[in-house]
């Protein structure tokens, strides 16, 4: 991981950490496997840490979790924060999704902003509502984002709808047949960006 990915993968982690210590209207669930089964509700803030941490859930309020393996199945109607080693996020956030680890995937429909620091980065699902910023070596980007698009990576392949604009510092960017970039197109390489038959580019670029 490069130092761009690791000072945002630190601020993230610093951020799940700097909870208040006296929480009120939350709930706490640790251990070896903590789980939120699917089935169950809950309306105040979940927590949780362990070494396979599953939320399955509705959870109405904000999420926020830390282990080895995480998979979040169930809705999240607020925020989204986690830290782990392997991440999986498949549920719809209702607002904003902050991870840090080293294999992320997040499938689920996100209405807010994603901010990601890892060293294998997919982002795919319905969509993005608002701007996404990431930080990895190597970050793919399938879904349709509807802010700007910040990347920091080794390798940075885009293949979707972008609604703003787009800024890149990476060694290799290529992007795909879907990908079509509304706003300017702004990135750093070490060569021109590779561009599949299909790609569409509507704002300035600057290269």
């Amino acid at each position: 991981m490069n130092y761009i990915s690791l000072r945002v993968s630190n601020l993230i982690v610093l951020g799940l950490l700097c909870v208040p210590f006296f929480v009120v209207a939350a709930e706490f669930r640790t251990g070896d496997q903590p789980s939120f089964p699917s089935g169950e509700t809950i309306s105040e803030d979940l927590y949780m840490a362990g070494g396979n941490v599953t939320s399955a859930g509705t959870v109405r309020a904000d999420l926020v979790a830390a282990g080895g393996t995480l998979i979040v199945n169930g809705p999240v109607s607020s925020d989204l924060m986690l830290a782990g080693g392997n991440i999986t996020v498949l549920g719809a956030v209702g607002d904003d999704v902050r991870v840090a680890g080293g294999n992320i995937l997040i499938q689920g429909a996100v209405s807010g902003d994603v901010l990601v620091g890892g060293g294998q980065v997919n982002l795919s699902g319905p969509r993005i509502g608002g701007d996404v910023a990431v930080a990895g070596g190597l970050v793919r980007l399938d879904v349709p984002v509807g802010g700007d698009v910040r990347i920091a990576g080794g390798q940075v392949y885009i293949n979707s709808s972008i609604a703003g604009n787009v800024d890149i510092q990476a060694e290799e960017v290529t992007l795909g047949k879907y990908a079509v970039i509304n706003g300017n197109f702004t990135y750093t390489a070490t060569k021109a960006a590779t561009m599949e038959e299909g790609a569409v580019l509507r704002g300035e670029t600057n290269f």
